[in-house]
Formats: structure tokens, C-alpha cells, sequence
């Protein structure tokens, strides 16, 4: 599966958390904003991460423009696809963050 679903459970105090489907999404979309608001990841790292795609895409976009790499008509067409696959692996990224935030404080880590 793609977009795996998490349940993390904390053994004493029983808080739960879920991450499922449309969460990949909301990471992928505000990155460390997301990271933050869910409470046990790694801010830094996932600051470090946005920084680095939005770089990436800056780079890609004006090499793609500029170096005239695709034809203009299908410029907008390759811009339209990687829109949508880099929020994905960002999401992707930033859910492992969240993952790995809440296996290191001790909460019990499941798919859901």
C-alpha cells in the first residue's frame, strides 16, 4: 500500500494517534507545519526537508524553462505532474519523521 495507515499508542497513558491516508497528504502539502501540529517529529529535519524540495523545485522548474528541456507545450504538462509526485514523496518523508518521533518517546507503533 501506498499510503500505509500508523496507530501509535502510548503504553501508559493510552493517547492515540493515527495517521492515515489523507494525512500523507496534509504532510506533503505543509511539511514541517504538519510535523509540528501532530507534535512528535522532528521539526528541524523536516524544515531541512522543505527547504531542500522547495530549492529542488525552484532548480527544476527554471532548468526546465530555461533550458528549454521539454518543449513549451509540454512544459506546463511536466510542472502538472510533478506537483502532485512531489507533494507525495514529501508526505511520504514526512510521515517517517512523525514515525520515527513517536517510536523514539516509547509509543507503541502499529499499521492501522
Amino acid at each position: 500500500m501506498i499510503f500505509t495507515g500508523w496507530r501509535f499508542e502510548h503504553p501508559k497513558t493510552e493517547r492515540s494517534v493515527r495517521v492515515r491516508g489523507w494525512s500523507y497528504f496534509w504532510a506533503g502539502l505543509f511539511g514541517a507545519g504538519y510535523v509540528w501540529w501532530i507534535g512528535h517529529g522532528s521539526v528541524v529535519q523536516a524544515l531541512a526537508l522543505n527547504i531542500l524540495f522547495a530549492i529542488g523545485t525552484v532548480v527544476g522548474v527554471g532548468a526546465l524553462v530555461g533550458l528549454r528541456l521539454v518543449a513549451p507545450i509540454y512544459q506546463i504538462f511536466t510542472i502538472a505532474a510533478a506537483v502532485p509526485l512531489i507533494i507525495i514523496v514529501q508526505g511520504h518523508m514526512m510521515v517517517n519523521l512523525i514515525k520515527t518521533g513517536f517510536r523514539r518517546r516509547g509509543y507503541l507503533t502499529r499499521r492501522d
